[in-house]
């Protein structure tokens, strides 16, 4: 009974490796997509409204997306509590502060810091510019997050469950 009992839980240990890897290879798709949603609605704010960046980043603060909520809610408390310190050089420290924690992969984090760069800086014109090209490398990062999780997340899970059988079967 102790015998089965511990090949259940390797089996599942195993198993839940693979099932992780897989699920981090998810958040990194989702994480993209929030973000791609977040920079099309600052491009549209600045251009259309002439909105402030401090007021659209309160507006994503308080989104219902939680990887928008957990890195613009970051910013603005860094906005608040640093005022010295320029936007993009928050926008920097912000996201390679939170891009595990919101499942960014480090592409990603590299592709949205170039972001800091335009932001407050020019006139809304150039702002949308910069920003729609930001937009399309962070699209092609998530068609590629997209291509690994469909080519590898069902390996990662095979492998973790197949890991697991095996290791039973040598314990035996």
């Amino acid at each position: 009974m102790l015998k089965l009992i511990g090949a259940v839980m390797i089996f599942g240990s195993c198993a839940a490796l693979g099932l992780s890897a897989r699920q981090s290879l998810r958040r990194r798709v989702a994480a993209a997509d929030a973000m791609l949603l977040a920079l099309s609605l600052i491009e549209s704010e600045i251009t259309c409204r002439r909105t402030p960046l401090p007021e659209i980043i309160g507006e994503l603060a308080e989104n219902d997306d939680p990887v928008l909520r957990l890195v613009f809610g970051g910013l603005r408390r860094r906005l608040r509590e640093q005022d010295g310190l320029s936007l993009s050089y928050l926008w920097r420290a912000n996201l390679r502060d939170c891009r595990a924690e919101a499942g960014l992969g480090a592409e990603e984090c590299d592709i949205l810091c170039t972001a800091a760069s335009y932001l407050g800086r020019y006139d809304a014109d150039e702002q949308a510019a910069g920003l729609e090209q930001v937009s399309r490398r962070l699209s092609a990062a998530r068609a590629a997050a997209d291509a690994a999780l469909h080519s590898r997340g069902r390996l990662y899970r095979t492998c973790g469950v197949a890991l697991g059988i095996l290791v039973i079967l040598v314990l035996i």
